[in-house]
């Protein structure tokens, strides 16, 4: 099967939302950890900020674990298919 322009608008977005849609997400993920806080700080400002901040250092480390794996699998993805593609054009040129 070969590539067509038609489709070239689509790869394009594709490629392009993957990478916007981990990135939003990093983004609402660390937002949220500082809103959390900023309201728990305002009801209790003594004992939870030592709490909090153990526990936005927990979510920072999950999250940029979650990040890294999710980019790998992204860009693994890419590779394997460019493998592919370079291997279907031996084939035929043989």
């Amino acid at each position: 099967m070969k590539p067509t322009f038609i489709m070239l608008p689509f790869n394009i977005i594709s490629e392009l939302s993957r990478t916007l849609a981990l990135a939003i997400r990093l983004f609402g993920n660390i937002m949220s950890g500082g809103m959390i806080i900023a309201i728990l700080l305002s009801i209790s400002p003594l004992f939870i900020p030592i709490v909090m901040k153990a526990l936005g250092l927990l979510t920072g480390m999950v999250q940029a674990y979650i990040f890294s794996i999710l980019a790998t699998v992204y860009i693994a993805a890419a590779v394997q298919e460019s493998i592919k593609k370079k291997k279907l054009v031996n084939k035929s040129t043989n």
